[in-house]
């Protein structure tokens, strides 16, 4: 983990209109996970406690995932790239619920994570997240302190035009084609670009990542189904979703696993106990 120090910062930004207002907030120092929770981490915690994930089991009706409500089968949200070269503006020509699409295949049930425990999880919820951090002993960070950690220390708000560069997106016409200038078309293993001011990686691409907070931003929505996402995934893109960003932020349906939403984990602790109660542990 990664201690990343306490600090006062102006949060949020003006892109897009959920990202205000800007104020001037302040941050308790904490500890972070260097790099998203990864296959392999996950798999661990699945070995020793038999959990199973939302995706794997049958989906509650009266939930409102978000998709079509006649599919209740284990599953979760897959993206595949468009035929129809009108469908720029519609995201359900390139999102599709797969049923047998969890974690361990995260393409579909035809799909593997073989090779790829360092790749980061998905096919997740929030509540599988959650779970797992409580079972590390540790929580989701808030979307101030997710915010603050991912501004690698800068205090002001950043510019709209400064995106993170440093960071697995999307190059090229979004949905249909990625360029892959980056290095890659699709999800990243954890790490393969720079580390922050903080010394974290992957904050900003790569995968969206969940917060311990409810969406807030409009009273219409309903804040025990939703909660913030924060950082941006592969699929964010110059000519469509510029979201890839410290002050970004999207909510996503709480039972609703998709193929690009992972999470990271946190520990409020001071540096000097964190560090004792390693050294006792070793």
């Amino acid at each position: 983990m990664v201690w990343v120090p306490s600090g006062k910062f102006k949060k949020g930004d003006n892109v897009y209109p959920e990202e205000s207002p800007i104020y001037t907030t302040s941050v308790s120092g904490f500890w972070m996970d260097e790099t998203e929770t990864t296959n392999d981490e996950f798999a661990k915690f699945v070995f020793e406690t038999g959990y199973k994930t939302e995706a794997e089991t049958n989906q509650d009706p009266d939930l409102d995932g978000g998709i079509d409500n006649k599919i209740y089968s284990p599953g979760a949200v897959v993206f595949q790239k468009p035929t129809n070269l009108n469908t720029k503006d519609s995201p359900l020509e390139w999102w599709r619920y797969v049923p047998g699409a969890n974690w361990r295949h995260p393409e579909g049930p035809s799909s593997s994570i073989e090779r790829r425990g360092s790749y980061p999880v998905v096919g997740v919820t929030f509540k599988d997240a959650s779970m797992y951090a409580k079972w590390k002993g540790h929580s989701l960070p808030t979307e101030v302190e997710w915010e603050w950690a991912a501004r690698g220390g800068s205090e002001e708000s950043p510019n709209q035009n400064l995106l993170v560069k440093e960071a697995n997106t999307w190059q090229g016409e979004f949905p249909f084609h990625d360029e892959g200038q980056d290095g890659f078309s699709g999800i990243s293993p954890v790490g393969c670009f720079a580390k922050n001011g903080f010394g974290l990686y992957d904050m900003i691409g790569n995968v969206w990542e969940y917060t311990a907070d409810p969406w807030k931003v409009s009273q219409t929505w309903d804040k025990t189904k939703y909660h913030t996402i924060k950082g941006g995934s592969y699929l964010c893109s110059q000519n469509y979703c510029k979201r890839y960003r410290a002050a970004a932020k999207q909510p996503q349906e709480d039972h609703l696993a998709t193929g690009h939403i992972g999470f990271r984990t946190i520990i409020r602790s001071s540096f000097d106990t964190f560090k004792k109660n390693t050294k006792e542990n070793l």
